[in-house]
């Protein structure tokens, strides 16, 4: 029966702490798109996302395991990192789907210019690529906007929640030693 509780405890904890991320997501993507929207498809963002997604999930599971006492097996410290992975990645991604469909439109082709300059750039470097491929590669980041693709990007998104899941429930794992024994 404890131990039930437990884990009634880890999910309401994950959920809660989910949601919070899920607002911190919608805040930080404001905060970009008020400085510059641009930014958001930087491949430096990329790090500071990946290192917001680990950071809040080691601060919320650090707040887990001294609710519990100080300790933390680490399935729990994994599943309680997924659940605020994706609760928090669901809601931001509902946010960009609403940002970029609705409130502001207009910047989509924006967003594929400088995507497409990117990948141009890249090209450069290793022979280029043709027109039609180019306008063919432009097509297909203007369709990753839509709520299709957002929704198959979120699913993908899941796969990369769990490795740094992985990762946070390692670095939030402690073993109670007495019950070892």
């Amino acid at each position: 029966m404890e131990n039930e509780e437990i884990e009634v405890n880890n999910t309401q904890h994950g959920l809660k702490w989910g949601a919070i991320f899920g607002l911190i997501l919608i805040i930080i993507t404001l905060l970009i798109y008020i400085i510059d929207i641009t930014i958001i498809v930087s491949q430096y963002i990329s790090v500071l996302w990946l290192a917001i997604f680990i950071g809040f999930g080691i601060f919320a599971g650090r707040d887990l395991r001294s609710k519990l006492g100080g300790y933390l097996s680490f399935k729990s410290a994994f599943l309680h990192a997924l659940v605020i992975f994706a609760i928090g990645g669901f809601i931001g991604t509902v946010f960009d789907f609403v940002l970029y469909n609705y409130i502001d439109p207009e910047i989509i082709p924006i967003l594929v210019d400088i995507q497409m300059e990117t990948t141009m750039k890249a090209m450069e470097t290793f022979g280029g690529g043709s027109n039609e491929m180019m306008d063919n590669m432009a097509d297909g980041i203007q369709k990753g906007y839509t709520l299709q693709a957002q929704a198959l990007g979120f699913l993908w998104k899941i796969v990369l929640y769990a490795l740094g899941a992985l990762i946070v429930g390692a670095i939030n794992k402690k073993k109670n030693k007495e019950e070892e024994f």
